[in-house]
């Protein structure tokens, strides 16, 4: 029984290091831990940029954490048009998302 529970952790932790990426059309792939100049020498400029930083008002004046979102519109390798959301902080790539448009 502990085999089979150790084969879900490491099918789960699998799961996630794979959900990290997105494959171009090109054959180049965009992944966490890329820097922003990485991702705009594969991809480009975003067709657009939100940036947020988050922090607490204690009464002091306290550096906040940024978060950036840039969006695309990418082809995939396996064909067909997505939208591609990467989150960036510190200025490296934390997760992307990606959804095909036109897909029923």
């Amino acid at each position: 029984m502990k085999l089979f529970y150790a084969a879900i952790v490491v099918l789960l932790f699998a799961a996630q290091a794979s959900a990290c990426g997105f494959r171009l059309s090109d054959g180049k792939l965009l992944r966490c831990g890329m820097t922003r100049i990485d991702v705009l020498s594969l991809a480009g400029e975003p067709v657009a940029k939100d940036v947020e930083t988050l922090g607490v008002d204690i009464g002091e004046p306290v550096k906040g954490t940024t978060v950036e979102t840039w969006s695309y519109r990418l082809k995939g390798d396996i064909g067909g048009e997505y939208l591609v959301s990467l989150t960036l902080k510190g200025g490296k790539v934390s997760a992307i998302n990606s959804r095909q448009l036109n897909r029923i």
